[in-house]
């Protein structure tokens, strides 16, 4: 995998865990939501991010 895929892929995924913390201040189950949806169902698309950020 090409280093600026990675890197902009990481920045993407930074990015989105910051707003997710700044929603997180409202009182809306969000962050407890997404991670309930991602232990239960285990999605493709969240193995694969997380294989490609240690893969480096």
């Amino acid at each position: 995998m090409n280093k600026s895929t990675s890197f902009t892929r990481l920045i993407i995924c930074i990015v989105f865990l910051l707003v997710l913390i700044v929603l997180h201040i409202i009182p809306l189950p969000i962050l407890e939501s997404l991670m309930l949806y991602i232990m239960v169902f285990r999605p493709r698309w969240f193995k694969d991010l997380i294989d490609s950020i240690y893969n480096e």
